[in-house]
């Protein structure tokens, strides 16, 4: 291989280790924010936080079921010369690292029509208002608005979270291609020929 295509290969590695460790960042800044923002004794309700992740879950996958984009995640889309993931990490951030106004328009309209994201669309809808019912029920005054935040912020970083995640995955498949393929065989070599464990 010529010295062009170990430098294609080391500029891709380095991208992707670039948008996994922007991915890292912001779930550490979320996570941050949540224990500045929740009040001091929200690790005792703990359901606040189970509320929020559930919301921000089923809330990411409405959004996965509604980009006008479904197409590219065929493996066969993944891995084409030509395909739609072969883009460097500005593109990438550009045009999937946030859910964009076609995927938010999409899908409110299967949420109001019963489409395919309509189920966790609307499972994500109950759990966004009760988790501000929780927030008033457990908590008054300061305290409940500052759980009522938390609970926001966690429920929208997750969702955009997972978003993120899974069009990273699509990416990164495509950037490493024939060395995803190397790199598997290789483990698979490896764990071939391990010598056998012992068990006492």
């Amino acid at each position: 291989m010529d010295s062009s295509g170990i430098g294609t290969i080391l500029w891709g590695g380095a991208e992707a280790a670039l948008a996994i460790l922007l991915a890292l960042a912001l779930l550490r800044l979320a996570s941050v924010l949540y224990g500045a923002l929740a009040p001091a004794d929200a690790e005792a309700v703990p359901l606040l936080h189970v509320l929020a992740l559930a919301a921000g879950l089923a809330c990411g996958v409405a959004l996965l079921f509604a980009v006008p984009h479904a197409e590219s995640f065929r493996i066969s889309r993944i891995f084409a010369a030509d395909g739609p993931w072969h883009l460097g990490l500005p593109g990438f951030l550009a045009r999937h690292g946030l859910p964009d106004a076609a995927t938010l328009q999409a899908a409110w309209a299967q949420l109001r029509g019963g489409g395919l994201g309509a189920l966790p669309g609307g499972l994500a809808l109950l759990l966004l208002a009760a988790g501000p019912l929780a927030a008033l029920r457990w908590w008054r005054g300061m305290a409940s608005l500052r759980a009522l935040c938390a609970f926001l912020l966690l429920a929208a970083s997750t969702a955009l979270l997972l978003h993120y995640a899974i069009h990273l995955l699509a990416w990164m498949l495509a950037l490493l291609n024939f060395w995803l393929f190397a790199l598997l065989l290789f483990a698979f070599q490896r764990w071939r020929h391990a010598p056998a464990r012992t068990g006492h």
